[in-house]
């Protein structure tokens, strides 16, 4: 049975009425083409779906010097921190990075690698919405020769190399280190287990328990969304419940936030009344009265390896190498809100 052959430059000319050369033009933006040419090429190409072939348009000489970035939110502290890192590694190369920012909508992610694949870029670093699933695009893009890497948050596993913290690790050494504090009833409040970075921190969680000959309460797992909204939820569920826990793991900055709020309007102490451990230190924490015990992730390591990992796909000209997944170590800084548990005083 013979396979469909790739679309090609030359049948977006026919398709479109046009040379090849003419379509070439207005794919490449350059020389002259009028607006009615240039909307008869860009129906033409999205009716047959095609995309150009980057690796092949690198081995010519012609990278365009755009890199993609793609994120989920710019206010979530972890987030800016990455497209900083990442942003004075691609300077150093003389590269140019286009911004993108989806806030967790699915439609704005979709719209962002369209206008990636028009712009031409030699490659993405790409972190995929907590809702909603653009695998199939993703996956037609890099088919096509796009070089992509996953950053943070993984889901094409087979396809494209990952740079991501060792979640599952991470939130073993914290659950270990609340328990060396004598604390059995430790709370976690996480997001989504739909991305990974949700679902590695909750079978970190787990895997601690089981090992421990624990069985865990369900009611203290509790799991929605990486927000401060979810945060304040969720300890409000904790420290209603009739027996609560004497230790919270919050599974972002975020959430801590929203936990830490809650604490404090209700006047609960910390680590007197409860410990706190979080997940993805920033600059507040240290200066929190108490400071905050929290993972570390070493984000302009995890910068560097992406963009390495990108530039290497990007200028691979042999046979492409099976994709890689990086797990980077994280460390715990213990600070002065988890403490040896105090008397199992109800909380209030």
């Amino acid at each position: 049975m013979k396979t469909k052959s790739p679309i090609s430059i030359i049948d977006v000319a026919k398709h479109a009425g046009l040379s090849p050369a003419t379509v070439s033009r207005v794919l490449n933006k350059s020389g002259y083409f009028s607006f009615e040419t240039q909307q008869k090429v860009e129906e033409a190409v999205i009716q047959l779906g095609y995309s150009p072939n980057w690796m092949a348009r690198g081995l010519k000489g012609m990278p365009s010097r755009l890199i993609g970035l793609i994120i989920p939110d710019i206010t979530n502290v972890f987030y800016t921190s990455l497209a900083n890192s990442i942003l004075e590694i691609l300077r150093k190369s003389n590269e140019e990075l286009i911004l993108c920012i989806t806030d967790e909508d699915p439609e704005k992610d979709l719209a962002y690698l369209k206008i990636l694949e028009q712009k031409r870029v030699d490659g993405i670093l790409y972190t995929h919405p907590a809702e909603g699933n653009n695998s199939a695009y993703v996956r037609r893009l890099a088919k096509n020769g796009l070089p992509i890497v996953e950053v943070n948050r993984q889901r094409e596993i087979d396809l494209l190399d990952a740079v991501l913290a060792d979640n599952y690790r991470a939130v073993k050494q914290v659950i270990h280190h609340l328990f060396g504090l004598g604390h059995r009833r430790i709370a976690m409040i996480s997001g989504s287990v739909n991305i990974s970075t949700g679902s590695e921190r909750l079978a970190g969680y787990q895997s601690s328990f089981s090992e421990a000959g624990i069985v865990p309460e369900p009611d203290l797992i509790k799991i929605g969304s990486f927000s401060r909204q979810y945060g304040e939820q969720a300890a409000i569920e904790l420290l209603d419940m009739p027996n609560p826990p004497t230790a919270i793991f919050a599974g972002s900055n975020r959430i801590a936030l929203g936990l830490l709020n809650i604490l404090g309007q209700r006047k609960i102490r910390i680590p007197d009344d409860i410990s706190v451990v979080a997940f993805d230190d920033t600059e507040w924490m240290p200066v929190w009265d108490p400071p905050i015990s929290a993972v570390d992730i070493a984000i302009n390591e995890m910068s560097q390896l992406a963009v390495d990992l990108l530039h290497h796909r990007i200028t691979q000209t042999e046979s492409t190498p099976k994709p890689t997944t990086y797990h980077l170590g994280t460390s715990l800084i213990i600070r002065e809100s988890s403490r040896a548990i105090p008397s199992l005083t109800a909380l209030k």
